[in-house]
Protein backbone atom coordinates (compact mmCIF):
# COMPACT_ATOMS: atom_id res chain seq x y z
CA UNK A 1 0.00 0.00 0.00
CA UNK A 2 3.21 2.58 0.79
CA UNK A 3 4.27 2.02 -2.79
CA UNK A 4 1.02 2.90 -4.06
CA UNK A 5 0.96 6.23 -2.29
CA UNK A 6 4.53 6.83 -3.10
CA UNK A 7 3.84 6.10 -6.72
CA UNK A 8 0.95 8.36 -6.92
CA UNK A 9 2.53 11.52 -5.33
CA UNK A 10 5.57 10.18 -8.05
CA UNK A 11 3.69 10.66 -11.21
CA UNK A 12 1.04 13.12 -9.94
CA UNK A 13 4.26 15.93 -9.53
CA UNK A 14 5.45 14.29 -12.51
CA UNK A 15 2.83 14.89 -14.60
CA UNK A 16 2.33 18.79 -13.14
CA UNK A 17 6.03 18.87 -13.69
CA UNK A 18 5.59 18.55 -17.13
CA UNK A 19 2.64 20.78 -16.83
CA UNK A 20 4.85 23.49 -15.37
CA UNK A 21 7.45 23.55 -17.82
CA UNK A 22 4.79 23.51 -20.63
CA UNK A 23 3.06 27.15 -18.87
CA UNK A 24 6.50 28.20 -18.26
CA UNK A 25 6.38 27.93 -14.35
CA UNK A 26 9.67 28.51 -13.42
CA UNK A 27 9.24 28.47 -10.01
CA UNK A 28 6.64 25.58 -9.38
CA UNK A 29 9.08 23.56 -11.40
CA UNK A 30 11.95 24.70 -8.93
CA UNK A 31 9.62 23.69 -6.13
CA UNK A 32 8.14 20.15 -7.83
CA UNK A 33 11.87 18.94 -8.85
CA UNK A 34 12.49 18.52 -4.89
CA UNK A 35 9.03 16.77 -4.13
CA UNK A 36 9.88 14.62 -7.04
CA UNK A 37 13.14 13.64 -5.72
CA UNK A 38 11.65 12.61 -1.94
CA UNK A 39 9.00 10.68 -3.73
CA UNK A 40 11.49 9.09 -6.37
CA UNK A 41 13.90 8.25 -3.67
CA UNK A 42 11.13 6.86 -1.37
CA UNK A 43 9.68 4.82 -3.89
CA UNK A 44 13.02 3.36 -4.97
CA UNK A 45 13.33 1.84 -1.84
CA UNK A 46 10.58 0.67 -1.02
CA UNK A 47 10.18 -0.87 -4.54
CA UNK A 48 13.85 -2.45 -3.85
CA UNK A 49 12.62 -4.21 -0.41
CA UNK A 50 9.55 -5.43 -1.58
CA UNK A 51 10.76 -6.80 -5.64
CA UNK A 52 8.72 -8.10 -8.03
CA UNK A 53 5.13 -8.11 -6.35
CA UNK A 54 5.19 -4.39 -6.21
CA UNK A 55 3.98 -4.07 -9.62
CA UNK A 56 0.40 -3.91 -9.36
CA UNK A 57 0.94 -1.25 -6.11
CA UNK A 58 3.18 0.68 -8.65
CA UNK A 59 0.61 0.43 -11.39
CA UNK A 60 -2.48 1.94 -9.37
CA UNK A 61 -0.60 4.43 -7.79
CA UNK A 62 0.38 5.56 -11.18
CA UNK A 63 -2.84 5.46 -12.73
CA UNK A 64 -4.42 7.56 -9.91
CA UNK A 65 -1.49 9.69 -9.68
CA UNK A 66 -1.36 11.14 -13.48
CA UNK A 67 -5.26 11.23 -13.35
CA UNK A 68 -5.54 13.37 -10.81
CA UNK A 69 -2.82 15.67 -11.62
CA UNK A 70 -4.48 16.23 -14.88
CA UNK A 71 -7.95 17.13 -13.68
CA UNK A 72 -6.32 19.03 -11.24
CA UNK A 73 -4.31 21.02 -13.34
CA UNK A 74 -7.20 21.85 -15.23
CA UNK A 75 -9.15 22.96 -12.42
CA UNK A 76 -6.37 25.62 -10.86
CA UNK A 77 -5.87 26.89 -13.78
CA UNK A 78 -9.21 27.66 -14.86
CA UNK A 79 -9.57 29.14 -11.78
CA UNK A 80 -6.17 31.02 -11.77
CA UNK A 81 -7.10 32.33 -15.01
CA UNK A 82 -10.99 33.53 -13.71
CA UNK A 83 -8.90 35.52 -10.97
CA UNK A 84 -6.33 36.75 -13.29
CA UNK A 85 -9.26 37.93 -16.01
Amino acid sequence: MKIMIATFFLVFLRAIQQQNVIGGHYYMAAITSYSMAIAEVTLIYWVAKTGFSAVLWVGTGGAFGVTLAMFSHRKISAFINRREA
